[in-house]
């Protein structure tokens, strides 16, 4: 069977999960690009920006994504599986526009901001940009990180026409002084993983982690991790703790508490290589650093989950030995520690199959929070998690109030719907019905995915 040569290369993607961010040239005649931009540029001097709408109004703008350039890109980086979200942007940065604040955009559905790279952004350039035109400027390494950092350094992305930027959904970035007179357009998109890996999606030829990485950086063994799952791999990521006196895994994870973002992060991906020994402690620590941040983390800006802590990383990185106690923390009487083990066994994936029976239960949580974790976990569990259609087709008939998301307020019965797309198969869809009904919903996100699930295209 042939290989498909415009699927990624292992060099390729270890620098994306590196970096956080790949380019690709697409392969259309340069005057579909060039048509794109005039149809651009035409109806946004004349109308306010469609928003989400930019496909409708520029509908050209379709065919960057049948270049199997472009595919073949994504394929590799989201599966074969993957589909465009309903969520896109056409940015004019128009002559003399300022340099905006470096940023991550608002966390879709308000769910955390993760480090699997299940959500992507798709930069798309028309056009050549120039370093004078305000090009987009990204952090690279900076994806895994909540609070930005100011000692990494950021590339500007120059490039021809025609350009497609991947880049993990929580990169920060930002658009630079526009001093050209040319307004300089990026149509963006979201691309979303809908099955979780169980083998390269691109042109692999090695098992092995072999990026050399820089110290400024440091995150090897979680990339390392990542890598991993990224192949369907579900072994023990990192060689076993070997540091000495067995109770100085507890004397680390202790002390990871006190460290900044990045050695915080570090320690708890090296922690999990001592397996089954700390989860434990990992678990009581999770439920602390819950107690502690939630406040916090729903009085911050960008719309934050207050789950979004990292001890889960560490935990879900010991993989589905750690499922049993994040169940039993389900049980919790306090919410927040309930909805810390849900966002745990979310990041796990299908390795939290066995958790699907408790998650239902959590999908008619008194907590809006732990409802809606939960519906992200049973997605991200996918195909394994069938027993849970029938409790999430109830969960669609969930009305109770939600904290809006940036872009929407229905965000609960968003993930109830995604979570569905991700475990039917497509073959099964027409045997549920009321997909055809939620194409007229009130939400404009549960209408994009019912029409996903019906066989609808991608716009």
């Amino acid at each position: 069977m042939a290989v498909n040569r415009y699927l990624l290369t292992d060099a390729h993607v270890q620098d994306f999960l590196w970096n956080g961010y790949l380019a690709v040239r697409s392969s259309l005649n340069p005057a579909v690009h060039a048509g794109i931009h005039a149809d651009l540029a035409t109806w946004l001097s004349a109308n306010p920006n469609p928003g989400n709408d930019i496909v409708a109004k520029v509908p050209e703008l379709r065919q960057v994504f049948d270049d199997p350039v472009v595919d073949g890109a994504l394929t590799s980086i989201l599966g074969p599986r993957y589909l465009i979200h309903r969520h896109r942007h056409c940015h004019n940065h128009l002559p003399g526009a300022p340099a905006q604040g470096v940023h991550k955009d608002g966390p879709i559905g308000g769910n955390i901001r993760g480090h699997h790279p299940r959500l992507v952004l798709i930069l798309y350039y028309p056009h050549a940009v120039t370093a004078d035109m305000g090009p987009t400027a990204v952090q690279p390494g900076s994806q895994y990180y909540i609070s930005p950092r100011k000692d990494l350094p950021e590339t500007a992305i120059c490039c021809e026409y025609g350009t497609v930027v991947i880049a993990h959904y929580d990169l920060w970035h930002r658009a630079t002084e526009n001093r050209s007179p040319d307004t300089r357009f990026m149509v963006k998109f979201i691309g979303v993983r809908t099955e979780e890996p169980v083998a390269p999606s691109w042109q692999s030829t090695s098992s092995l982690w072999e990026h050399p990485g820089d110290d400024l950086i440091g995150h090897q063994d979680l990339c390392r991790h990542l890598w991993r799952w990224y192949r369907g791999t579900v072994a023990a990521p990192l060689p076993p703790w070997d540091e000495g006196k067995t109770d100085e895994p507890r004397q680390a994870l202790l002390a990871a508490g006190g460290y900044g973002e990045r050695d915080r992060l570090n320690s708890y991906y090296r922690l999990s290589a001592c397996g089954k020994t700390i989860l434990t402690d990992m678990v009581e620590a999770m439920i602390t650093e819950a107690a502690i941040k939630w406040e916090t983390n729903l009085t911050q800006g960008y719309f934050t989950n207050p789950s979004q802590l990292d001890t889960p990383f560490g935990i879900a990185a010991l993989g589905d030995c750690a499922v049993p106690l994040l169940v039993d923390t389900l049980g919790n009487q306090q919410w927040w520690a309930r909805s810390a083990a849900a966002v745990t066994l979310g990041i796990m994936g299908a390795q939290a199959h066995s958790a699907t029976g408790a998650l239902c239960v959590a999908l008619r949580d008194d907590n809006q929070w732990v409802r809606r974790n939960a519906a992200e976990a049973l997605g991200n569990i996918g195909e394994r998690a069938s027993e849970a259609i029938p409790h999430l087709l109830a969960a669609l008939e969930d009305t109770r109030p939600v904290a809006a998301w940036s872009l929407s307020g229905d965000s609960f019965r968003e993930n109830v719907l995604m979570a569905l797309l991700k475990i039917i198969p497509d073959e099964q869809v027409d045997n549920f019905p009321v997909f055809k009904t939620l194409e007229n919903d009130p939400s404009e996100y549960v209408r994009s995915w019912a029409k996903r699930m019906v066989g609808g295209n991608w716009v």
